[in-house]
């Protein structure tokens, strides 16, 4: 019986990177099943009203796990999935996230601000 050759290192990236973003694809797709930690007032250490600015949401969240991104252009949707994400993010892994309505505000900051 005939063996196959080996894959070339190029096609065996290319297989390895489409699987990676198949997982990661699944991985979004997956319910949220924590609690929202700034559900609570006591947990995120403001009320729904507290009156902070988008740009201060912006800052002080997204600052949390790496440096503040340039506001580089992308559809409104584009920003409104990669904030929601990230929201998802900060809330699984403990840190401080933000409220639904608190990630709308930033996303529409993000909007008008970016250049």
């Amino acid at each position: 019986m005939k063996s196959s050759p080996p894959l070339s290192n190029g096609l065996a990236l290319l297989i390895t990177a489409g699987a990676a973003a198949t997982f990661f694809i699944l991985l979004m797709m997956l319910p949220d099943h924590h609690t929202n930690r700034t559900s609570s007032p006591s947990l995120s250490g403001e009320s729904k009203g507290s009156g902070e600015s988008p740009a201060a949401l912006f800052a002080s969240r997204c600052s949390q796990c790496h440096a503040l991104p340039a506001l580089m252009h992308r559809s409104p949707e584009e920003w409104r999935i990669l904030v929601l994400k990230m929201n998802r993010y900060m809330n699984q892994t403990g840190h401080l996230s933000m409220t639904e309505d608190q990630a709308r505000e930033v996303t529409r900051y993000i909007v008008e601000n970016q250049k």
